[in-house]
């Protein structure tokens, strides 16, 4: 029990030691994603229920030039897809749009848009703070968006 007691002890002094963890030095994210979900859509989509969900993946094509490659699944929207956006607004909060997705013609359910985009302010805007935006996804039953989720850095940095 002695010999744990000062193995823990001397771990302990050398992290304390070694000072505080360098994150900031992390390279920016190349790929963000949005869990899409009806329940966090502003205004509620009242027709949507809890069926309706979804993801939006963006990839980092090409960070000098801002190119994004995107997918958005969708599935159980009340009506016709619409349109998809990229919003800058925090959770809660509806705000403009920034960057609207293709879609795919006539798909109702799973991928309902993809494609390529060249924005790099907007790419450098998400990569500082990408809880700042959300995708979400319209209907014609719910023309101001059935499903939302907030873009999060869910993706690993080097690949």
């Amino acid at each position: 029990m002695r010999k744990l007691c000062v193995l823990f002890g001397v771990v302990a002094t050398s992290l304390l030691a070694s000072g505080p963890i360098a994150l900031a030095d992390q390279p920016p994210a190349k790929t963000f994603v949005a869990v899409l979900s009806a329940d966090e859509e502003v205004p509620t989509c009242v027709p949507a229920t809890g069926a309706a969900r979804g993801v939006a993946i963006l990839r980092v094509a090409d960070a000098a030039a801002g190119t994004i490659d995107y997918e958005v699944v969708a599935n159980n929207l009340p009506g016709d897809v619409t349109a998809a956006h990229i919003h800058v607004a925090p959770k809660g909060v509806a705000g403009p749009i920034v960057q609207p997705l293709a879609l795919e013609p006539g798909a109702e359910n799973g991928v309902v848009g993809r494609g390529t985009f060249t924005n790099g302010p907007l790419l450098a805007a998400i990569q500082a703070a990408p809880d700042n935006y959300y995708v979400n996804v319209h209907s014609n039953i719910c023309a101001s968006g059935v499903i939302r989720g907030q873009l999060g850095d869910h993706g690993p940095l080097n690949n």
